[in-house]
């Protein structure tokens, strides 16, 4: 449908109205939200909010979240609304390409809602009720793992914690294929010993968050239990508590290296979890996702367009010649000769200016003889440069041979100022010179990057705003890195 034709639906009633009405015609409502948003329909509804997705005048979509007032305790309704303010505080200062971008919250009509990048996808609880049995294959968990923890590891950096990785608040969008974490109306600053209100959701939640007690480890159990579901199809909601068994009794084509990591993950006592999601992150085969597609290798290439000349000694060797058949001298088609004449002949042949050479076997026995007394003289460096002389490649004298190395996909969220009127390219050159730098920084000038695979993710370089020094731009960048094994 499109956005002319679309209707605007009330939030109080549900009633639809013309595109262009001002109020509800059933209750009377305004449903120009904030003197700019129109809903045009209802995504999901539960618990004490709804998701609706909404236009401005200029067609743009968001997507618009409402808390819903059905408390009877003004307590526990003071506690959703600080709560739900706190969620657009923490996710205005968000900036990751796997988080939605949140331009405002405002009240409308007794209900406070919150304004954030539309997402043009399904959740995974939603998506798994579509495979067969409930079940995703492995490569695929696993992209989808590593970009949401990505996201954890990008809030504990900012001493945030989700408290409520599930299936349901992971959307994928359908263009992409990436991840967007959503929901964030539990997270909260992370106080050490500091015991808070229950609240996760059973099942996906550790032993410590029904305590009132979350740490970081608490989203790893949380990501880990939802990589159980996702793999298996065993929704932890409807077993015994913090019960789980191996992914491979259940899923015997999951890897050693999953099941084992995801294990970790799941550990009772918070001491024996991953310490970090990136620990958890690193764990998993991940490798084979970020494999670059087999590409034509240049070397080959170069060589066989190459028309290499032989250096003065290995032409004296020279090669066996092979029996040559005849062959045509000139555009003009020869006459038909006997088979016993192996040359087309003309009446009055002229004398073939490069005469076929008899092969001499004495040529390459004196060539042996000499290269043989050269190598008993003695004489420094004569070795090498020998082998110079037979060595047609034009590429094996310069070919390094590679460290041993580990190949690694590496992310990093990259800030640099930059003065007003800087071109894009300039933008972006630093962004990467940064990210150099922060490679350097920890792993050392060891470290190499494989630059043709450094990328920007999620699109490009964000303004973030400005400071003493200029505008600021922001991106993650990722590479493949090469880091020399100790």
């Amino acid at each position: 449908m499109s956005i002319e034709n679309e209707r605007t639906l009330c939030p109080i009633c549900g009633t639809d109205n013309r595109n262009d009405a001002k109020f509800c015609q059933q209750c009377g409502n305004n449903i120009v939200l904030n003197n700019r948003y129109r809903i045009t329909r209802a995504i999901k509804e539960g618990g004490m909010g709804a998701v609706y997705a909404a236009t401005d005048q200029s067609g743009k979509r968001y997507a618009l979240k409402s808390l819903i007032d059905r408390f009877n305790d003004k307590a526990e309704r003071d506690e959703a609304i600080e709560r739900f303010k706190e969620e657009a505080s923490i996710l205005r200062e968000l900036k990751h390409p796997q988080i939605p971008h949140v331009y405002g919250d405002f009240l409308h009509g007794g209900r406070y809602y919150l304004a954030m990048d539309f997402v043009e996808g399904d959740d995974l609880e939603d998506l798994q009720r579509q495979q067969p049995n409930e079940q995703f294959d492995e490569p695929t968990v696993l992209r989808w793992a590593e970009q949401i923890a990505n996201v954890l590891d990008y809030l504990h950096e900012r001493r945030l914690i989700y408290r409520d990785v599930k299936p349901s608040n992971i959307m994928i969008e359908r263009k992409t294929g990436n991840v967007k974490v959503v929901d964030f109306g539990i997270a909260k600053l992370f106080q050490p010993n500091e015991r808070g209100t229950l609240i996760g959701t059973p099942g996906y939640s550790p032993p410590e968050q029904y305590q009132g007690q979350a740490t970081p480890q608490s989203d790893i159990y949380a990501l880990g239990a939802t990589l159980h579901h996702l793999l298996t199809g065993r929704d932890p909601r409807d077993e015994a508590p913090f019960s789980f068994p191996s992914v491979r009794d259940l899923a015997p084509k999951v890897s050693v290296a999953t099941a084992q990591a995801i294990s970790v993950a799941l550990e009772m006592e918070i001491s024996k979890r991953w310490k970090s999601a990136a620990a958890f992150r690193a764990a998993l085969p991940l490798e084979s996702l970020h494999k670059p597609k087999p590409k034509p290798k240049p070397q080959p290439t170069v060589i066989l367009e190459q028309k290499p000349q032989k250096p003065a000694m290995a032409a004296s060797v020279g090669a066996i010649p092979q029996p040559q058949k005849a062959a045509p001298t000139s555009s003009t088609k020869p006459k038909p000769k006997p088979k016993s004449q192996p040359l087309p002949s003309k009446p009055n042949p002229k004398p073939n200016p490069k005469p076929q050479k008899r092969f001499r076997p004495w040529i390459p026995l004196l060539t042996l003889l000499v290269v043989g007394a050269l190598l008993a003289l003695g004489i420094p460096g004569m070795d090498q440069k020998i082998l110079n002389l037979f060595n047609s490649s034009p590429t094996a004298s310069v070919t390094p041979i590679p460290q041993a190395a580990s190949n690694r996909w590496i992310e990093k969220n990259i800030v640099v100022s930059v003065a007003e009127g800087t071109p894009d390219a300039e933008i972006a050159n630093q962004l990467k010179q940064q990210y150099r730098q922060a490679i350097v920084a920890e792993f050392s000038n060891t470290a190499k990057i494989n630059e043709a695979s450094l990328t920007f993710v999620g699109g490009n370089p964000r303004n973030i705003g400005t400071d003493a020094s200029g505008i600021r731009y922001e991106v993650t960048i990722r590479a493949s890195v090469a880091i020399p094994r100790p």
